[in-house]
C-alpha cells in the first residue's frame, strides 16, 4: 500500500511559509503600529501559527500550553504593574497632604511651610511653598512642627 499524492489534493488555501510572511507583512505595513500587543492579538497570532505549521512536523501541545502560560504571566505582570503604579499616586497625595503645615527644606535650597496641595493634570501632587510651586520629589526633608500641647500633656498635674 503506497501514499499517493497529486498537486490537485493539496488544498488551495495552503501556502508557502514565504508566500505567507510576504502576505502578514504588507497587511502589517498598512494597518497602523500599535503599542503593545493584547490577548486578541496573542490569539490572532496563535491560531495563523496553527494555521501555517508543518504538517510534517507539527508543534505538540506542550509548545502551544507554554506559549499560553508565558502570555497569561505576561498580562498578570501587566495587571500588577498597573496596580502598583495606582498605589503609588495615592501614596504620594497622602505624602503631599500630610506635609501640609510642615517646614520642607526644597531640592532648590529653599526652605518654607507647605501652605498647598493640589494636583496637576496627571494627578501628581504638587505642594506650594510661599509663591513657589513644587512636585514631591523636590522635597529633600521636613520637619515635624512642635506640638505647643506636649508639655502639657508630659507635665504632672497636681498642687
Amino acid at each position: 500500500m503506497g501514499l499517493n499524492l497529486s498537486i490537485s489534493m493539496i488544498p488551495s488555501s495552503f501556502t508557502t511559509p514565504a508566500a505567507t510572511q510576504a502576505s502578514q507583512a504588507n497587511t502589517a505595513a498598512q494597518r497602523p503600529m500599535a503599542k503593545v500587543l493584547g490577548q486578541d492579538d496573542f490569539l490572532k497570532l496563535l491560531t495563523m501559527q496553527m494555521q501555517n505549521q508543518d504538517p510534517m512536523n507539527p508543534q505538540t501541545n506542550t509548545d502551544f500550553v507554554a506559549q499560553m502560560a508565558q502570555f497569561t504571566t505576561l498580562e498578570q505582570s501587566r495587571s500588577m504593574t498597573k496596580s502598583l503604579q495606582s498605589i503609588q499616586a495615592r501614596q504620594d497625595v497622602q505624602t503631599a497632604v500630610q506635609l501640609l503645615g510642615k517646614p520642607v527644606q526644597l531640592s532648590d535650597g529653599r526652605m518654607g511651610l507647605v501652605e498647598k496641595v493640589t494636583l496637576d493634570s496627571t494627578g501628581a501632587p504638587t505642594l506650594q511653598v510661599g509663591s513657589n510651586t513644587y512636585k514631591l520629589n523636590q522635597v529633600v526633608a521636613y520637619d515635624q512642627p512642635q506640638d505647643p500641647f506636649a508639655r502639657l500633656t508630659a507635665s504632672p498635674v497636681g498642687p
